[in-house]
């Protein structure tokens, strides 16, 4: 007989045969590095999230369960978890049906993914999540800026913390009812497993908040689970349209001259064709200025500081690059349309933040990761007085397979998720 001893963040299997162990060990392992381990001395190695105690995380009890449907044996599960009672708090917040509905799934399903575009309201929901069970609630964010944004949204709650993921306060934050993951997409990374393991092991009630519930590879992928286990609720990008929740997305693409380099690595390549070069440099920075001169609320990200000094220091517009006190002042002014144009590095400003404002994204920086592209040309899908689309520039560059490659991948992306081929953008 199979037994499972469900807990909050570990559960336990006992019973399997060898062979079946040995099955479902290989059904919960991913190859540490994903693609980049072709590349070490040593080849692929693979590593499972079932130990050989049979410990597992409970994220993953879908997979397992799933693994033993398959299987003709008797199955005896054991639920250790404690469900505390919500205190039935009345929800008296103005929300969208979506809203609504998310509350509902998160209120039968107690713990999993609410997955919605970026710009739908995800706070108001975690408001409506924090006001219905009216426990005592943690909630986690990856930035300080995101931390302090939300914190004001939440400022009229009762009962609930907000920590950045940084926060030393978090090995001690252990007596909470209701966790809440701001930007869940991260929970693959070490820090939140270590939590999970360490000081989130009597929560019961879970979510997980995100535009982008999927990794980019099964090694991140099934970290992923592993923590945030599945989608209870989703609301897709072109409903949200429909719905007039955001605005439609427009993409455009403007061709670079070709440059030459004689760099063999990423870093190299990136440096000469990316951060110092200066033909696409100028180009960048025209577009900027017209945009600016034209009053049109601009965010042009970047992938490394020194890109953004030499595009800030062409234009005279400012740069966000850290969370000092003139980052966040720009950042304000910025949502107020107090400032039209902006240069920030996709660390600060990439997620998370509300840029309501924002009409244009210019893509200044190379980068194929399907998440975190679609949370950059989330950036200027927020309603917004005035505004009737996001329009998202790239930059197509020939110069070096990479440059292509990479160009590709975020046109490809335009296409499947919103419909939106980047049409050709002549600049004078």
């Amino acid at each position: 007989m199979i037994q499972i001893e469900i807990n909050n963040s570990y559960s336990n299997i006992k019973g399997l045969s060898a062979a079946d162990e040995k099955a479902l060990r290989h059904a919960l392992s991913y190859i540490v590095g994903g693609s980049s381990s072709h590349f070490s001395a040593f080849g692929p190695q693979r590593r499972s999230l079932l130990d050989k105690k049979g410990n597992f995380p409970t994220g993953l009890l879908h997979r397992v369960s799933s693994f033993l449907a398959k299987k003709q044996a008797i199955i005896l599960q054991h639920d250790n978890r404690k469900k505390p009672i919500p205190e039935g708090a009345s929800v008296s917040i103005d929300s969208y049906p979506w809203q609504n509905d998310a509350l509902i799934s998160a209120i039968y399903g107690s713990r999993g993914i609410i997955s919605a575009p970026t710009g739908t309201g995800k706070s108001r929901v975690i408001s409506l999540i924090a006001s219905y069970f009216n426990l005592k609630t943690l909630i986690v964010v990856p930035s300080l800026e995101i931390k302090r944004q939300l914190a004001e949204t939440l400022k009229d709650l009762s009962n609930i913390t907000v920590l950045n993921i940084d926060s030393t306060r978090l090995k001690t934050a252990t007596h909470y009812d209701v966790l809440i993951i701001d930007e869940g997409h991260h929970v693959a990374a070490k820090t939140y497993h270590k939590l999970n393991k360490t000081a989130w092991n009597n929560i019961y009630y879970r979510f997980f908040l995100t535009a982008t519930p999927f990794r980019n590879d099964a090694e991140e992928m099934l970290l992923f689970e592993a923590i945030a286990g599945q989608v209870i609720y989703k609301l897709d990008y072109h409903t949200a349209i429909k719905e007039g929740y955001i605005v439609p997305i427009e993409g455009y693409y403007i061709n670079v001259p070709h440059q030459t380099t004689d760099a063999v690595s990423w870093t190299g390549v990136y440096k000469d064709l990316i951060v110092n070069n200066t033909p696409r440099n100028v180009i960048i920075g025209a577009l900027l200025a017209r945009l600016h001169g034209a009053q049109k609320s601009t965010l042009c990200l970047v992938k490394e500081v020194a890109h953004g000094k030499i595009l800030s220091e062409m234009t005279g517009l400012p740069f966000i690059s850290g969370e000092d006190a003139d980052s966040r002042k720009y950042i304000r002014q910025f949502s107020a349309k107090q400032i039209m144009a902006i240069i920030a590095t996709t660390a600060m400003m990439g997620e998370g933040l509300d840029t309501k404002a924002c009409e244009y994204v210019l893509i200044a920086g190379l980068g194929k990761a399907k998440s975190q592209f679609m949370q950059q040309v989330g950036r200027a899908v927020r309603r917004y007085e005035g505004k009737e689309s996001a329009k998202i520039v790239l930059f197509k560059d020939t110069s070096h397979k990479w440059c292509l490659k990479h160009f590709n991948a975020q046109a490809k992306i335009m296409k499947e998720e919103y419909r939106a081929k980047p049409m050709k953008l002549e600049i004078e």
